[in-house]
């Protein structure tokens, strides 16, 4: 990676005059609409008018925009200005491994603003030693991607909690269980006990000192070996969700940053959770659930399920009351949560409207679709 000093200058002008020679080129860019966001806050955020955006999106009432509408921001953005390029971006030797939809990941900025700075007008191979502009700000260096996994040595993410943690420890008493603790301090036990690398049921020795995790539980990732490769996320804008299967935990992602962590049981034995991309296409606040097979002895029936959300076929996120074993395979297929982390992520993830005669459920349209979940192990 090389920084524009003065030696590099001359560079960059020469990179930015062989773009010019292909003519400006532009790529279109979206922006998902965020709670309480208005479209002249939008506007301003990306150096654009009401107005543009109004006729851009056929808008019928510049004061009304909804959470999860996506908005064309513009037609096309040419190439910046040599002034802009030298202020804003540097130069970035392209390593192993990389793609564009990688490196704009990495770097912060959607895969169409990273093409047109470069002046590509469709998604191109790289080769190692080719030299791209980037922000200033936002580039690290490289990490190459392992080829067969799609996985990479841990991401640096105490570093992205600053502010967020909170540094609360509990010193253990006589008689106080993992499970007690947890619930003393309203948190996951599987998360507790993630974090200070115990088993949910071990036995506490008096004066044992735990953390207890903070209210998102970023933390949590700070033990994890390997992480999800960024050229595998399924957006890099959306809100999404990373199911682990191996880690027995889920991710809450908005584009690239990680804003909460869960410990959760998925399927076990011979009713794994299925693996893949999907949408959350239906969910509802509460139902009864029930399966199996009376014959077999599988046949279950629970009364008032919280917070479901349904993401492939009967799969779906869950709360659930009726075990605390989070961290550990427990279900039939779904994804186990505790009954706060289900409502938390039930109130975070689309779809979020629904229709009276639907008696309170919740299904994903075109216009409202369901948020991303990805579901993967190793």
């Amino acid at each position: 990676m090389k920084s524009l000093a003065r030696g590099t200058v001359a560079l960059v002008l020469a990179v930015v005059a062989v773009m010019s020679t292909g003519g400006g080129a532009s790529a279109s860019e979206e922006h998902i609409v965020q709670p309480g966001e208005t479209l002249s806050e939008i506007a301003k955020r990306y150096g654009t008018t009401v107005e543009v955006l109004q006729e851009l999106n056929d808008l019928a009432d510049v004061n009304y925009v909804w959470y999860g509408q996506r908005l064309l921001i513009d037609g096309g953005e040419d190439v910046p200005e040599t002034a802009e390029i030298v202020d804003r971006f540097q130069l970035y030797t392209v390593q192993p491994g990389d793609t564009l939809f990688r490196l704009a990941g990495k770097h912060g900025i959607s895969l169409t603003r990273l093409m047109s700075i470069n002046g590509f007008t469709s998604e191109e191979w790289l080769s190692v030693g080719q030299e791209l502009l980037v922000p200033h700000a936002l580039a690290p260096a490289a990490q190459p991607a392992d080829p067969v996994t799609g996985l990479q040595p841990a991401s640096p993410f105490p570093a992205m909690q600053a502010g967020r943690a909170r540094l609360a420890v509990h010193t253990v008493q006589a008689g106080e269980s993992l499970v007690g603790i947890a619930e003393l301090h309203e948190v996951n036990p599987g998360a507790l006990a993630r974090l200070n690398d115990l088993q949910n049921y071990s036995t506490l020795e008096p004066g044992l000192v735990l953390r207890i995790p903070s209210e998102n539980a970023l933390e949590l990732l700070e033990g994890m070996s390997v992480w999800l490769d960024p050229a595998l996320y399924p957006s890099l804008t959306e809100r999404w969700i990373e199911v682990d299967l191996s880690e027995q935990m889920a991710i809450a992602y908005e584009g690239v940053r990680p804003v909460k962590v869960f410990v959760i049981s998925s399927g076990v034995g011979d009713s794994p959770t299925i693996t893949g991309t999907y949408r959350i296409w239906v969910k509802i606040a509460m139902q009864d659930m029930r399966g199996g097979n009376r014959a077999t002895g599988t046949a279950y029936h629970v009364e008032e399920v919280k917070n479901v959300q349904y993401f492939f076929e009967d799969y779906a996120f869950h709360g659930t009351y009726w075990h605390s074993n989070f961290g550990r395979p427990m279900s039939r297929g779904c994804i186990n949560l505790t009954e706060e982390d289900a409502e938390w992520l039930f109130d975070w993830a689309l779809p979020f409207m629904y229709d009276d005669d639907d008696d309170g459920w919740m299904f994903s349209t075109d216009i409202n679709p369901g948020t991303l979940v990805l579901i993967h192990e190793r």
